[in-house]
């Protein structure tokens, strides 16, 4: 009988797990929809052009193309978000130095400044990623998470863009204080050791962050590597659009151009994603 109520108490436990987590991500959901976000951290961000695959109808560029090589993106990035206050750059191990790495931050150890990236997209009207096919129809001109960041404030959430036109602005890593958080943002564009990027987890976990956030071109760049909490792929891995919990790190594919993904971290601190398509 002792060892019934040992296996009862197991299974209540693992449905806890499981339902109580589903029943937490049901709420962010609901309070969402409602615009009751107090207490809820919005990370927002806009959709990328994600590579043809080959198999499709749809020609390849020519060979004669030169295809950026990967960690080799503008080192001319702009200020992440006017309300961040970052705390600057980590240890850093990109083989591109990255000159606006750490340029949101607002205190004497920023490295740098720049012009707002929203801003910038804003007065070009559009999402600063070239014509979405959308567009190209007159019909549907879709969303920016300029448009999407401002619409969680208006719901109380506090908000910030990660920005996946440049994300090789993160490369030396930078942490950002938002609301009653500090994430460490990194990413992680080539194959690197585990080492050398668990050298920049171990700098935020000094500087207690909440949360390590990492962008990759690559979900495998990632794999063997402990103590990232949230890591949003560029390239298209085919995961859950809610995101998908893998060795204890919550990862989710940036959607499509004229999208906007979504990761929210409720009051509690379940993590789950969406991707708003329009306002």
């Amino acid at each position: 009988m002792f060892a019934g109520l040992i296996v009862l108490s197991l299974c209540g436990f693992g449905w806890y797990l499981l339902v109580g987590h589903s029943w937490n991500v049901a709420a962010s959901n609901i309070d969402d929809t409602f615009g009751s976000m107090e207490g809820y951290t919005a990370i927002v961000y806009d959709g990328v052009e994600h590579p043809v695959d080959a198999d499709s109808d749809v020609a390849l560029p020519d060979a004669d193309d030169e295809p950026a090589a990967p960690g080799l993106l503008s080192a001319g990035g702009s200020d992440d978000d006017a309300g961040h206050s970052g705390e600057g750059s980590g240890a850093g191990f990109g083989s591109t130095v990255n000159p606006a790495a750490g340029a949101g931050a607002a205190d004497s150890r920023s490295r740098g400044s720049g012009v707002n990236a929203e801003d910038a997209k804003a007065s070009e009207g559009g999402t600063g990623r070239g014509t979405a096919a959308s567009d190209l129809s007159g019909t549907h001109k879709g969303v920016t998470a300029a448009e999407a960041k401002e619409s969680y404030e208006e719901k109380g959430a506090t908000v910030f863009s990660l920005d996946t036109d440049d994300p090789g602005r993160y490369e030396e890593g930078v942490i950002l204080k938002k609301g009653a958080h500090r994430f460490g943002v990194l990413s992680v564009l080539e194959s690197l050791p585990a080492r050398l990027i668990e050298r920049q987890i171990a700098y935020f976990a000094e500087h207690e962050v909440d949360f390590i956030v990492v962008l990759t071109s690559d979900k495998e760049y990632l794999e063997g590597v402990e103590g990232v909490d949230i890591a949003l792929s560029i390239h298209d891995e085919e995961l859950f659009v809610m995101g998908e919990t893998v060795n204890g790190t919550f990862f989710v594919d940036a959607p499509d151009e004229g999208s906007v993904g979504v990761i929210l971290i409720s009051p509690s601190n379940v993590v789950s994603a969406k991707v708003i398509e329009e306002l």
